[in-house]
Formats: C-alpha cells, sequence, structure tokens
C-alpha cells in the first residue's frame, strides 16, 4: 500500500498509456507481421497449384413438347422455365438434370475409372486412371473410390441458363492439362449416357410394338379367314336371317383386327425413327482449353493478406502485454507471487520427468525378474 506521502498511484489504463505500451512494442508488430509473410509465401510453394477449366453446352430436347399451345403459354410454363424445368416435357432433358446428372456417383465413378495421360512423366504414351493421378488412398479399392467421387464431386462446379438450357461447368486439378481434360471427358461421358440411356428406352418400345404387331397380324389372319370360310361355306344362303347377322358379326371383327393391326404398325414406324431420334444429344458450346494461370495461389493477395494478419496479430498481442505490464506494476506483490510459483515449478520439472522415467524402468525390470507361477 502507498505510504501517506508517497505519490497516488492510478489505478486506471488510459488509452493514451495503453497505446503507448502498444507502440514500444513495434518491433513485436514488425517481427509477427513479417514472419506471417514469410508463412504465406511458404505455403503457396508448398502447396501444389489449383488450375480450373470451363466448358459449356446446350440441353437438346429429343422431341418437341406434346403440350397444347394454351398450356405452353400459360404462366406456370413460364414459371417452370424460369425454374430449369418444362411443363409437359421428358424431366431428364431439362438443364437441372444434367447438372446433377454432371456431379452423380456412376457418371463420378465412370470418370475416375477413365485413363489420361500422366502428366508426371514426359512419356505421351503413359497414361493412368484418374483415382491414381489424384493419389487417393484407402484400405481398399472400393474405398478409395467412394474417396475419389466425394473429392471429384467436390472439384466440380456447375450452373445454368433455364431460358437457353446453357449448362456451364468448372473442374479444378493440380495440373492444367488434366484439368482442360477431365472437362471435357465429362462432357463425353453426358452424351454417351444419353445415347446408352434414351436409345436403349426406345428400343424397348419399338421391340414391344413389333411383338405385339405379330400378335396382331395373326389375329388379323385369324378373322380374315373365318370370314372366308363362311362364305364358302353359305353361298347361296346368305340371305338367311341369321347367316346375316353372323356375316356382319365377322366383317366387324375382321375390321377391328385390320384397325388395330394398322395403327400399330403406325406406332411402329414412329418408334424406329425415335429409336434414331430420340437420343437428346448436347451441343457443345465451349470445350475445355488448357489454363495458362493457376486458380490458386494468387500470390500478391496471399502475401497481402499474410502481412495483414501478422499485423494484426502483432497488435493483439501487443495490445495485451501492454494491459499485462500495467497490471504488473499495480499488483507488485501477487507478480512477485506468481513469478515465485511459476520458476520452482518449472525447476521441479526437470526433475519430475527424471523420476517418472526411473519408476518406469524400475517397474519393467521387476516385471522382468517375476519368478513364474510352477505349472499345475
Amino acid at each position: 500500500m502507498p505510504g501517506p506521502n508517497s505519490p497516488a498511484v492510478d489505478e486506471h489504463l488510459t488509452f493514451s498509456r495503453w497505446f503507448a505500451g502498444v507502440v514500444s512494442r513495434w518491433r513485436l508488430i514488425a517481427w509477427l507481421g513479417l514472419a506471417a509473410t514469410l508463412i504465406a509465401i511458404a505455403a503457396t510453394l508448398i502447396v501444389p497449384p489449383v488450375y480450373r477449366s470451363h466448358a459449356s453446352f446446350v440441353a437438346n430436347a429429343s422431341s418437341p413438347s406434346k403440350l397444347p399451345s394454351a398450356a405452353a403459354g400459360s404462366p406456370l410454363s413460364g414459371v417452370l422455365s424460369q425454374m430449369g424445368g418444362s411443363l409437359g416435357g421428358d424431366p431428364s432433358e431439362s438443364p437441372n438434370f444434367y447438372l446433377e446428372l454432371l456431379v452423380s456417383r456412376e457418371l463420378v465413378t465412370r470418370l475416375l475409372e477413365s485413363k489420361f495421360p500422366d502428366p508426371r512423366t514426359s512419356q505421351p504414351n503413359d497414361s493412368s486412371r484418374l483415382v491414381d493421378l489424384l493419389k487417393i488412398r484407402g484400405k481398399s479399392p472400393a474405398r478409395r473410390m467412394e474417396l475419389g467421387v466425394k473429392m471429384m464431386i467436390k472439384r466440380i462446379q456447375g450452373g445454368l441458363d433455364p431460358k437457353t438450357n446453357l449448362v456451364w461447368f468448372s473442374t479444378d486439378a493440380q495440373w492444367p492439362g488434366l484439368s482442360s481434360q477431365i472437362s471435357n471427358r465429362l462432357i463425353a461421358l453426358v452424351s454417351s449416357f444419353n445415347r446408352e440411356t434414351r436409345v436403349t428406352r426406345a428400343k424397348s418400345k419399338r421391340v414391344f410394338l413389333e411383338r405385339r404387331l405379330d400378335s396382331a397380324k395373326a389375329e388379323l389372319n385369324a378373322s380374315e379367314e373365318s370370314l372366308r370360310f363362311f362364305y364358302e361355306q353359305n353361298r347361296g344362303l346368305i340371305l338367311a336371317p341369321s347367316l346375316k347377322f353372323e356375316e356382319k358379326r365377322l366383317e366387324r371383327d375382321a375390321d377391328a383386327k385390320s384397325a388395330l393391326y394398322a395403327s400399330l404398325q403406325g406406332q411402329l414406324e414412329t418408334a424406329r425413327i425415335d429409336e434414331i431420334n430420340d437420343a437428346a444429344l448436347i451441343t457443345v458450346i465451349d470445350t475445355a482449353v488448357v489454363p495458362v494461370k493457376p486458380e490458386w495461389p494468387h500470390y500478391g493477395s496471399v502475401t497481402v493478406s499474410g502481412l495483414a494478419l501478422g499485423l494484426v496479430a502483432g497488435f493483439l498481442i501487443a495490445g495485451s502485454l501492454a494491459v499485462f505490464a500495467f497490471w504488473r506494476e499495480q499488483h507488485p506483490e501477487e507478480w512477485s507471487a506468481l513469478a515465485g510459483t511459476w520458476e520452482r515449478e518449472l525447476f521441479r520439472l526437470p526433475a519430475r520427468l527424471r523420476g517418472k522415467a526411473s519408476r518406469g524402468n524400475i517397474s519393467a525390470v521387476k516385471r522382468e525378474h517375476v519368478p513364474s507361477e510352477p505349472a499345475a
């Protein structure tokens, strides 16, 4: 406690005193800023760069919409068009479908199984699977593929324009050539998916109509044969009422079978044409080109960010030290007790560590010399 004649001690930390303490530690702030800048530069040199390539395509509809003109011009149709869908069209031909298809497990798995030129070697004929180029490690091939799918889904970013059915996407890779090759391979996989799924569906419809047409033809032949047999057996007696009724019945049956056969024949011709045209092809707008500049890191922004973070950290640490120094001046007795306790604990720490090590060695020796119990 200050004596009666001692000057009064200011127990409040003013801003000017705190700021003066911060300024007096400018060397600490400068060193921390420099250290953070060097760490940021080292990080840009150690962490591999990321190259990003872009590609886009238009989703073409396989057939015109079957909506009436009134429904096509309704407000609901406009709302769905803005959302990337269509009213009455095939949902699997909308831009939203292609956007989800790009990051689907099926397509990404095919992408990981695809082979690309190995950028790690100078031999142009060397190729490796993408899952191997990404250096994915796992306990089993299935686990590696699972981790690879998750990684590639994060590296594929896309968007769409519902008014023009334009779909664009980008892919990230460590090497610029590999990045563009992945994007172009994705476009090829989307086109292949269209042909496989949609042509298979059209083929199934065509095969069904062929079988149904054969059946209808057999039924028509049987109906016509029955009518012919009726005429041959009842020649000259056709004016009888009962025979006239039977004649009309056989004619109606033959006409119905003939109309069904003609209808199925027309549907079969349409299905054969759709089998060729129903594959909703995509129109590639921009193929991916090899990027020249990496997407990350931006050396200037990283350096400035590291310097800024270092200066902020130094300012905070210097401010904390200024507050601590003020508290130490105001409470010298508490500081002496705290410093003494800290020094004693530091002095005893090596002895405690040596004691724990020696006790561990003694316990190990005792375990080695414990006599084994005689066997029963």
